[in-house]
């Protein structure tokens, strides 16, 4: 597998961030969920500061609104929709 921090790389672990981050919402384990929060924000700065990503920030920002509902414990999308999002990152980094 590819290790190498591309922007990729970063959309692969905030999937599993967001998706670690819904799973404890679920069971109401919300200290947990918040620290899952705090490192889903601190992936998407990363993933902000790539030469590549200027412009192409929108997802982003969508993303951002996301986690911070959460963090606030609401959750107004469909968790499956959320998910799903972020598979294609996950197997394309597998497959690189």
């Amino acid at each position: 597998m590819n290790t190498e921090r591309t922007p990729l790389f970063y959309m692969a672990n905030l999937g599993s961030e967001v998706s670690r981050a819904v799973r404890e919402f679920q069971k109401e384990e919300y200290e947990r969920m918040h620290s899952s929060i705090i490192r889903a924000k601190n992936i998407i700065q990363t993933i902000e500061q790539f030469p590549e990503m200027r412009g192409r920030t929108g997802e982003l920002v969508i993303l951002k609104s996301i986690i911070e509902d959460l963090d606030k414990k609401k959750l107004e999308i469909d968790k499956k929709q959320l998910l799903d999002y972020f598979s294609p990152f996950a197997i394309r980094l597998m497959t690189v």
